[in-house]
């Protein structure tokens, strides 16, 4: 079986990195005392249509984490969940996600999403870990080597310890990345 013809995107995975990782840069920027993220991942997520897994397209998602000593802290489970609600909504954004939940422990969760017109979907994810997750939705896929290296945002030294995308380099971060050589003035 064919997959179907996915819709139309507005980037290639090659090509969202960049403006995904320049919205957690926007967001970072709307958080008051901001402690920094402890953590940055990309990930490629299955892509289906209809019904049918498409090994053609793929979605892209980058999680940023606080650490674990922030994950009780109101400053990071409320006020940052009302900041980027605050943020989102001025910014003329569909929040199309907002909810909490109190569970028996008393811990609430808090879930904001946030759509922008390109497709790029975010989340501030407040549960057991609180972190912010940028989502491409189905894109083409690309090959490894034609996804260039973006620095991360919030606080994470390129190529540090909390930049965890190895494995999408797995010749090392490129040249100057990690000594602030290069120049990403453009992103």
């Amino acid at each position: 079986m064919t997959a179907p013809e996915p819709p139309e995107a507005r980037y290639t995975q090659a090509e969202a990195y960049a403006p995904m990782e320049a919205a957690v840069a926007d967001a970072v920027a709307a958080l008051p005392d901001f402690p920094g993220f402890a953590s940055r991942t990309w990930h490629e997520l299955p892509c289906t249509h209809e019904g049918a897994e498409d090994p053609s397209h793929v979605g892209v998602e980058i999680s940023y984490m606080f650490d674990q000593e922030l994950w009780s802290d109101p400053l990071v489970r409320e006020t940052y969940a009302d900041a980027l609600r605050g943020r989102w909504a001025e910014d003329g954004l569909d929040v199309h996600r907002d909810d909490s939940v109190t569970l028996a422990s008393g811990r609430t969760d808090r879930n904001v999403e946030a759509l922008r017109e390109d497709g790029v979907n975010l989340w501030y994810r407040v549960s057991g870990v609180v972190g912010l997750v940028v989502q491409s939705g189905c894109v083409p896929r690309s090959d490894r080597g034609e996804i260039e290296y973006v620095p991360p945002a919030g606080g994470i030294a390129p190529g540090g310890p909390g930049d965890l995308v190895g494995e999408y380099f797995p010749e090392g971060i490129p040249k100057g990345a990690a000594d602030g050589d290069a120049d990403y003035s453009s992103l």
